[in-house]
């Protein structure tokens, strides 16, 4: 089951990500690369980016290795119950804000809003049917998905499996890898190599 849901999370993710940047190349923002609103967008939009980046990171050397064979219930998965998913919706926040498009931005956050509350439900019935009563407990005194980081909690020390660092780390860089995209996009409309189909809020 958790395999299949990786697989249907990762195709949809990327169907979102390449829709966003097809918008990025064939229609133009109203919002103009270099003005002061421009340069705040981008600035709020990296600092998502970074966010998602190293949320992720941190929340994979908690979960990496033992995820659906043990509730974890540490470090950031004490603050709420879905700390990937979380962070990914800042990382897609972020991008949207890339683009310098409202309605790139608003498609993107909402489409993997959705996306991530109907995988949270299904894998929160699996954790349900496997963990019983002690996810029961959990999920009584956790939020679902935004963090409640006064319940932030960690042990001294942990075990962690490099290999899903390793991997979460390349994960987090190519959260990045759509803001050269869009610089490049704007560039062949500014030099004229392609024209923009229509200028969009």
């Amino acid at each position: 089951m958790a395999v299949n849901l990786n697989k249907n999370r990762m195709m949809m993710s990327r169907i979102l990500v390449a829709a966003a940047l097809a918008a990025g190349f064939l229609t133009a923002p109203v919002i103009v690369d270099g003005t002061a609103l421009g340069g705040l967008m981008k600035l709020a939009g990296f600092v998502l980016l970074t966010a998602c980046a190293i949320g992720r990171i941190y929340s994979t050397a908690f979960i990496g290795g033992v995820k659906n064979k043990e509730l974890m219930t540490a470090g950031p998965y004490a603050a709420h119950r879905n700390p990937l998913y979380f962070y990914s919706l800042l990382g897609a926040a972020g991008v949207g804000l890339m683009s310098l498009q409202v309605t790139t931005f608003a498609v993107l956050f909402c489409g993997f809003l959705i996306l991530y509350v109907g995988l949270i439900d299904r894998e929160e019935k699996f954790l349900a049917e496997k963990f019983g009563e002690e996810f029961a407990r959990y999920k009584a005194r956790v939020p679902r998905l935004l963090p409640d980081f006064k319940k932030y909690t960690a042990p001294a020390e942990m075990l962690f499996q490099p290999k899903y660092l390793a991997k979460a780390v390349a994960d987090a860089v190519w959260w990045f890898a759509p803001v050269p995209l869009f610089e490049f996009a704007r560039y062949l409309q500014e030099t004229g190599v392609i024209e923009a189909l229509m200028v969009v809020p």
